[in-house]
């Protein structure tokens, strides 16, 4: 344990790797101490609207500012990666009007997949901001090596969330897990951003038109490709809460959903974490041309060491263990569970070759990967759906396409990688 201590202390990577989990550490623990009390207040067909709106929010959050964000890292000049997160400020708040307006305009469709909840459709566009913004200034942050301050952040937002959407049940009647989760993510932002402001980290007066614009044309791969990579990435991913809901019920949705919060609360633990820090260190690594071949390799072998325990665990435990914890209603979630495992174990060690495609400028590549993977999902769900009417069968099939799409994905990158390494 001593030997492990000092090894941190040592390593300024483990260390800086060790500090954002700190505060992810605790924001989870907080988060899935809760999930108990939650699913004893809400029905899954709550937990299944709720996770739809998040799907939504999420995906249109995550690609609102172009994924300019995402390039943020790269540039050696800060007065560039300044310039990257005005204009991803900019481009976000942009794609939130044009969000209001079209959901104006198809407001009874919105209405009626949110099951007549209106306050629904109005909470969308304002989710959507913060959590564009959050992504902005999250990622400034880690450029810049605020690591603390982004674990603090983490964990007050957790908190938050998991109050406010316990007392939300008696004192609204409004669905408490929405509304505790913006309110926690408004939060959460508004801290980040006075801290920025404080530390006078961003600077006006180096902004100029020419900057912007030549950054913005610099980077245009980000949102040319990057950014319907990232949104059909993250349709991938929500796929199946999304047809659950309009093929079967909110409430398999939400059986669904408590799986995937249970399972990436822990796995987010250390894969976030690790995906932030080895991106920054990746990338400093890759534009003073060293061989990055070794902290690859280091890092993609030590998540899956670390998944060994967990995927044991559900295998055999999965049903009952959530039967035990959540409440008897919710044992299918741990069926669901036991089937998805493997996907979960390849989520779990892909961070580091999802954020070459980055580094290496792959990025209509990967587009190209994500669409044909898209298709096949959606077969894969309609499939299960059509000729079984199974949604067990329908996640099975998900399961295998996600598994083939994150191994050919890992090979691919690791080949790009021995390339490259030849080279240097």
């Amino acid at each position: 344990m001593n030997k492990f201590i000092k090894k941190i202390k040592k390593s300024t990577y483990l260390l800086q790797i060790m500090t954002l989990m700190s505060g992810t550490l605790m924001a989870q623990i907080v988060s899935f101490g809760f999930i108990p009390i939650l699913t004893r207040l809400y029905n899954p067909t709550e937990f299944g609207l709720y996770s739809l709106f998040f799907a939504l929010a999420t995906m249109i959050g995550m690609v609102s500012s172009g994924n300019y964000e995402q390039a943020i890292m790269l540039p050696k000049s800060d007065r560039d990666a300044q310039a990257l997160v005005f204009l991803s400020i900019l481009v976000t708040i942009t794609i939130v009007v044009l969000l209001t307006v079209v959901l104006s305009v198809f407001y009874d469709f919105f209405l009626n997949y949110f099951e007549n909840s209106s306050y629904l459709i109005w909470l969308l566009p304002i989710s959507t901001l913060i959590i564009g913004l959050m992504q902005i200034f999250d990622a400034y942050s880690i450029r810049i090596e605020f690591y603390k301050k982004i674990a603090t952040t983490k964990v007050i937002a957790s908190f938050t969330t998991v109050t406010i959407q316990s007392i939300s049940r008696y004192i609204f009647s409004l669905n408490g897990l929405v509304v505790g989760k913006v309110l926690s993510d408004i939060s959460a932002l508004l801290i980040l951003v006075q801290f920025h402001i404080k530390k006078q980290t961003l600077q006006l007066k180096y902004l100029s038109k020419r900057r912007l614009g030549v950054n913005m044309k610099r980077h245009k791969n980000f949102p040319k490709y990057q950014s319907l990579s990232t949104l059909i990435n993250s349709f991938s991913q929500n796929i199946p809460l999304l047809m659950f809901t309009s093929l079967f019920s909110p409430a398999i949705a939400g059986f669904y959903s408590l799986t995937y919060r249970a399972m990436q609360a822990p796995l987010l633990l250390v894969s976030s974490s690790t995906r932030a820090v080895f991106y920054q260190k990746a990338s400093k690594m890759y534009s003073r041309g060293e061989d990055i071949y070794p902290l690859y390799l280091k890092t993609t072998l030590g998540l899956l060491k670390l998944f060994i325990a967990p995927l044991l665990i559900i295998l055999i435990f999965g049903e009952d263990l959530f039967a035990f914890i959540f409440g008897q209603q919710w044992a299918e979630s741990g069926l669901i569970a036991e089937i998805a495992i493997f996907w979960f174990l390849f989520s779990f060690i892909s961070p580091p070759t999802t954020v070459m495609f980055n580094i290496y400028g792959l990025q209509q590549i990967r587009l190209i990967i994500q669409i044909v993977t898209l298709c096949f999902r959606v077969l894969a769900i309609y499939l299960g759906y059509y000729i079984y009417d199974s949604y067990i069968v329908s996640l099975v099939l998900f399961v295998i396409v996600g598994i083939v799409h994150n191994g050919g994905v890992m090979i691919y990158i690791y080949k790009k990688i021995e390339n490259k390494r030849k080279k240097i």
